[in-house]
């Protein structure tokens, strides 16, 4: 490093032709690079976006060894064409397969935050990859540089203009998974920030720096001018901005939030990486990443978001406008929260039959309504001795959640009883023998003399049965076990239909009073009995039934009463699509909701901990002052692009079917999915569109343009133009100029030349 030092001592001053320039990179912009693992192999690996290096480059979507994986999965081996060497085999593309899956996971751990959204795994050191090599591009080579460039082209245009790095141009790459206060207390990263800028200050003969800033970047530069005011004190740190600031150059900023950062966190993220990330995946990184949080959109319902305790006014011109479509609307809909407790079944009463084969695992099996089930996963039999009286079922705790219609009358009409049954694996009737001539009962002198009568008369006819018997259990087993692999399961004990509805309307009324939240949980016992209608004992007594104890809550709708004018109510035609039940018909209605009141529904407590306690105590205000209010820097030169799809909110619904058990206390559940099946109503297919249930502004959009008039626009493509715009309330407090690109999309505006342009003339370079 010294070496260097030295080298960049010697260099000529740069010419006075432009401003230096210091780049502040965006969302998933910066360059990583692990610098310690318990995975030794993987330090110094480039972690973001190197896939190849990360060594799972080959697990794409629709590539052969995730065809292979199919085909195995399916019993179905790979054969290699005759006559050709080059072709692997079935079991080689598994080996390769099974070693990027290892690869792969090994990525996400490093990627993935803890539970707490702020710290790294233990042992695990990431960090951003230092100076304009951590901005060029994230995948670095010939072959990629054209698909991941972030400021490579801006790169060539000033260097080619004379620019040189860490001369008049350089970057501050950040780790943009953290919210900015830890970038600081854990990196140092703005300290370090202000001294590049007096650096570049200094060896371009003090000449004020323009902060180069794109997307999250521009949020990330806004809260560094406002943390030198906090370091140096408002007077000397207005100084000093005064001095080495010559303006701030924010592109594509989310000044006020971007709705599509709620549908990452809800729904997952897979970062641009669909081709390799499974759902769950991107879910675990959606949810893991702090910096999430920075890019809701701003809105008086958002916990961190607190004007009256920084002494800010809703009157306030700059205070953010209400967005035309809410980020977050939700189909209104109940839900049915059904738990079976952790306990033991005794298995005698299923089991009598069946002493040579009795089951090795059993699932219970809960339906509700006509037309949708849940089940427990498979558990291996137990037993405490050789009789066949001490095998017992252990049940886990379990809770399911089902989405159901708003009302409790309507959900006892879609559902209107419970039924158990236990299952095993395999088809047909379940394996029994017949009663032996050693068992005891009223019946016994006849099947003695049946017994005798049989090998008497025809011996070589008992013998043969004897072994056709022997035959039909091989078979039959082998049956099963095939049937097994095929998931074929046949039901070996089953209860009657219990009738719930005074449970759920005592339990409805209760929740009413407490808001839902700690409503009772009523109890109900259900008894299954055999499906095999044997008889035991002397006197030939039915099978005991077995209890088997859950317990139901029905929990009203939680989303606020104020109806969305943007989707339209319908009348759904085939509920059973949506309800599974044999209903017709159904009235569905949607509500407006907000980031605040999604997150609590989802379940999202360590994102709402965070908004409240790190973002909402930063007194740098990184969702407020560092956010909406101006920044305190004399120019402003915002450019963005214009006239783009881009999303401004998402119609959700309840999962229909979510089983949250102890057994998987790591994996995460998705309460809430969006709705694609939500239409828009006729107010608000004239102004926007929707797919899948994401909700679009178009170009068609009418916009009220700060300081103008009512014009036909939209966003970037991920930015939404009422978050773009925004920089225009700053007009009294600095000079603000704004540039709109047409057709300029979010990261290719990077790329675009008649960005280059504009970024020539603010810089002052010839």
């Amino acid at each position: 490093m010294a070496p260097k030092k030295k080298k960049l001592a010697a260099l000529p001053a740069p010419s006075r032709a432009g401003h230096p320039v210091l780049i502040i990179p965006g969302f998933m912009s910066s360059g990583l690079t692990i610098q310690k693992s318990p995975h030794k192999s993987w330090e110094g690996k480039r972690v973001w976006i190197n896939i190849a290096s990360a060594g799972f480059n080959s697990l794409h979507v629709g590539g052969a060894l995730r065809k292979n994986e199919r085909r195995r999965e399916s019993m179905r081996d790979l054969r290699a064409e005759a006559g050709d060497p080059t072709e692997r085999t079935s079991e080689e593309m598994h080996q390769e397969y099974a070693k990027q899956m290892e690869c792969k996971s090994k990525w996400v751990w490093h990627m993935r935050l803890r539970s707490d959204m702020v710290r790294e795994k233990e042992g695990v050191v990431v960090r951003p990859v230092p100076g304009l090599a951590g901005v060029d591009y994230l995948a670095p080579g010939a072959l990629t540089e054209s698909a991941s460039y972030v400021f490579g082209p801006v790169l060539k245009l000033l260097k080619e203009k004379g620019y040189r790095e860490e001369v008049d141009l350089d970057a501050a790459p950040y780790d943009w998974r953290i919210p900015p206060s830890e970038l600081e207390s854990r990196d140092g990263y703005f300290t370090d920030t202000m001294g590049k800028v007096e650096r570049l200050y200094k060896r371009s003969d003090n000449r004020p720096v323009v902060l180069l800033c794109h997307s999250m970047g521009c949020k990330t530069g806004h809260y560094l001018l406002n943390f030198v005011l906090r370091k140096l004190g408002k007077e000397e740190g207005k100084a000093w901005i005064d001095k080495h600031v010559h303006s701030y150059v924010p592109v594509g900023a989310p000044h006020v939030g971007a709705q599509k950062t709620v549908r990452c966190m809800i729904d997952g993220d897979k970062m641009g990486l669909e081709a390799f990330l499974e759902k769950d995946e991107g879910l675990m990184m959606g949810r893991s990443l702090g910096s999430g949080l920075w890019l809701f959109p701003v809105e008086a319902s958002f916990g961190a978001f607190c004007p009256e305790k920084l002494g800010l006014s809703a009157d306030d011109s700059t205070f953010p406008r209400a967005p035309a479509v809410p980020p977050v609307i939700v189909r209104n809909e109940s839900s049915l929260r059904i738990t079976l407790p952790a306990q033991t079944l005794p298995l005698k009463s299923f089991v009598y039959n069946r002493k040579r084969l009795p089951p090795s695992k059993l699932r219970l099996a809960i339906s509700i309504g006509e037309h949708i089930t849940v089940r427990t996963d498979f558990v291996e039999v137990t037993q405490g001795s050789r009789q066949r009286s001490s095998l017992q079922l252990s049940l886990k705790d379990t809770t399911w959640l089902l989405a159901c219609p708003p009302t409790i009358e309507e959900t006892l009409s879609t559902f209107p009883f419970i039924q158990l049954a236990l299952e095993e694996p395999g088809t047909g009737s379940a394996p029994t023998q017949p009663k032996g001539i050693c068992v005891l009962d009223i019946t016994w002198p006849f099947r003695f003399v049946w017994w005798l009568v049989s090998w008497i008369c025809c011996c070589p006819c008992s013998v043969m049965w004897k072994l056709g018997c022997c035959f039909y259990r091989g078979a039959k087993r082998g049956a099963d076990l095939g049937a097994a692999l095929l998931g074929e399961i046949r039901v070996i004990g089953e209860s009657g239909r219990v009738d719930w509805k005074k449970g759920l309307m005592a339990c409805s009324v209760k929740n009413s009073e407490d808001g839902g939240e700690a409503g009772l949980l009523y109890d109900f016992i259900a008894r299954l009995e055999t499906t095999e209608r044997v008889r035991y004992g002397i006197f030939l007594s039915p099978p005991k039934p077995e209890s088997v104890e859950f317990k139901v809550k029905w929990e009203p709708n939680k989303v606020s009463s104020d109806a969305s004018t943007i989707v339209r109510s319908q009348r759904l035609e085939n509920v059973k699509k949506h309800y599974r039940t044999g209903k017709k018909t159904l009235d569905i209605s949607y509500s407006s909701s907000n980031c605040k009141q999604i997150m609590q529904m989802e379940g999202l407590t360590s994102a709402h901990t965070l908004a409240k306690e790190t973002y909402g105590t930063d007194p740098m205000g990184p969702l407020s002052i560092s956010g909406w209010q101006p920044p305190p820097v004399s120019k402003v030169t915002a450019i963005y692009g214009i006239n783009l799809d881009t999303e401004v909110g998402c119609v959700y619904q309840r999962n229909p079917s979510v089983r949250i058990s102890s057994s998987d206390a790591n994996r995460l559940q998705q309460l809430f999915i969006l709705d694609k099946k939500a239409k828009l109503s006729d107010e608000g297919s004239a102004t926007h569109s929707i797919k899948d249930g994401v909700i679009s502004e178009t170009k068609k959009t009418p916009q009220s343009v700060i300081g103008g008039d009512v014009e036909q626009k939209s966003g970037d493509g991920t930015v939404p133009y009422w978050s773009l715009q925004h920089c225009r309330t700053w007009k009294e407090s600095c000079d603000v100029m704004v540039h709109e690109i047409p057709n300029a999309e979010h990261r290719a505006i990077l790329n675009d030349k008649r960005f280059h342009k504009i970024l020539l003339d603010v810089l002052e370079c010839s």
